[in-house]
């Protein structure tokens, strides 16, 4: 999965079973995300529902190598105490708060046009 459409990273990064994902990145986030917290509970229909989704064994050893990888260097990091450095953090907080502007002028002009119905309740 790539792409340059910072709101669809926002809406992943914050909750990308929101997000515009085609079925195969839902199933592979499904699968890394439940690989990440409960490693001990993947089991043979977590695999099968990658299949099922399109994926080969070879992009299903990629996805268990990545979701890994990524786990070790992250304990690894905070095992030894690495954090990210301000400007790193800073530059995200930017981001974050550009993306989460843009969103918010959407939905207040989506809004205002009637194309999309505030919620109730």
């Amino acid at each position: 999965m790539e792409s340059k459409d910072d709101r669809l990273v926002y809406h992943i990064l914050r909750d990308w079973r929101r997000a515009d994902l085609s079925e195969g990145d839902r199933a592979m986030l499904t699968y890394a995300e439940k690989l990440t917290q409960t490693p001990g509970q993947v089991n043979a229909g977590d695999v099968e529902a990658l299949r099922a989704a399109g994926f080969d064994e070879r992009q299903i050893l990629d996805v268990v190598l990545i979701t890994a990888k990524f786990a070790f260097m992250t304990r690894l990091a905070d095992g030894v105490g690495i954090r990210a450095d301000e400007k790193f953090r800073a530059n995200s907080a930017r981001k974050d708060a550009a993306v989460e502007a843009e969103l918010e002028a959407g939905l207040e002009a989506g809004l205002a046009a009637g194309k999309i119905e505030a919620a109730s309740g």
